[in-house]
């Protein structure tokens, strides 16, 4: 079994960086990207459980050209199951402050930062806009790890 992430070649357009490159595939072969952090937090479970217990592969892929314009997706790694991880990550905003737990503990925003390969102020702003959809103060992701590495 394969399972296949996508990686963002550019910041999109409302980060303040937007079409700047993040350079994540770099960072996750020289080992600085040990994770990412989705929403959906049910459905990324339920597949990772089942790449594990296929002894499949996570296909760490970004796209060639422009997202679902060009075709065409790069793979930058497949990671084997017994590698791949994943977390519960509850991430808060609340008065312009952030805070993070993952499986129940306190975790440092910029911690979760380093390793999703970005800055605090460059995760902040990723995922800002998705607290303004929501219109909550907490929301729920999965951390997917590249890496035997965990909070």
């Amino acid at each position: 079994m394969k399972v296949v992430v996508l990686l963002s070649k550019t910041f999109f357009p409302q980060h303040p960086k937007a079409g700047k490159v993040t350079c994540f595939e770099q960072k996750v072969m020289d080992g600085r990207k040990k994770h990412t952090c989705r929403k959906n937090y049910q459905y990324w479970r339920d597949k990772i459980n089942k790449l594990q217990e296929s002894g499949g592969v996570l296909s760490v892929r970004q796209w060639i050209g422009q997202p679902f314009k060009q075709p065409g997706q790069g793979t930058i790694v497949d990671i084997p199951a017994d590698t791949v991880g994943i977390q519960k990550l509850e991430l808060t905003r609340k008065n312009g402050e952030w805070s993070a737990i993952v499986e129940g503990y306190n975790t440092p925003v910029s911690l979760l930062a380093v390793n999703d390969g970005l800055t605090e102020q460059e995760l902040k702003d990723w995922f800002a806009p998705v607290f303004e959809k929501e219109k909550a103060e907490v929301l729920t992701f999965a951390i997917i790890h590249f890496t035997k590495e965990r909070y």
